[in-house]
């Protein structure tokens, strides 16, 4: 017969979930760590008239905005 001590137990019982669960804590943040902003072809505007923030591409010139209409020069707007 094999004989356990209750100590030997109650730490078996204690650490094995914790370590799931720091594991797991690990995976997750990791994830998290992967998921960052990526470089994309759109650009931030910003309505003159509503002060509404809205993203539009980069190759516009003219942009129109999405709360109230306005159409308006983009501001950076590469001129030919």
């Amino acid at each position: 017969m094999i004989s356990v001590s209750l100590i030997s137990l109650i730490s078996y019982f204690l650490c094995v979930p914790l370590t799931i669960i720091m594991i797991l804590w690990l995976y997750d943040d990791e994830k998290s760590y992967l998921k960052k902003a990526v470089p994309t072809q759109k650009t931030m505007c910003e309505c003159d008239i509503c002060l509404y923030h809205f993203t539009a591409d980069k190759e516009e010139k003219f942009v129109r905005c999405p709360q109230c209409g306005n159409l308006m020069e983009r501001k950076g707007a590469k001129r030919k």
